[in-house]
């Protein structure tokens, strides 16, 4: 079960394995000369997508609350505090940025990706001449 959270925890692996689905399906719509393929693997995108801002969940941590630190002036969750201060960043930090990360940039960004795919990769078909 440890192994299931870190793999769908991981933004670097999920997002490469959304690049991947997306080169899958654009080669298969390629050899099979039909970009239904494209529209197929962009659903399996979406779907990460969503595994990606599931991140908070999936740990079971929210995401936290800003604190501003008297001694440097900057957030509790910045990095940049634990250097000044001479101690090194913890972990929740480094979590909860991938978190911040997971939802507010990659996750919409790979959703996004895989709806356009979805919702237009069979359009290609009259772009480049395929009668599917």
């Amino acid at each position: 079960m440890k192994n299931m959270r870190r793999l769908l925890t991981n933004n670097f692996w999920l997002a490469a394995l959304a690049a991947a689905l997306f080169a899958a399906g654009f080669l298969a719509s390629i050899a099979v000369h039909n970009f239904i393929w494209l529209n197929r693997f962009g659903s399996l995108i979406i779907c990460i997508g969503i595994i990606i801002m599931a991140r908070p969940s999936i740990l079971g941590e929210d995401i936290k609350m800003h604190v501003i630190m008297a001694e440097t002036n900057l957030s509790d969750l910045d990095p940049e505090h634990y250097e000044k201060i001479g101690a090194p960043v913890p972990d929740f930090v480094v979590q909860d940025l991938k978190s911040r990360t997971a939802v507010g940039v990659l996750g919409p960004l790979i959703v996004f990706v895989g709806t356009l795919a979805n919702g237009f990769g069979d359009l290609l078909n009259n772009v480049v001449g395929y009668g599917g």
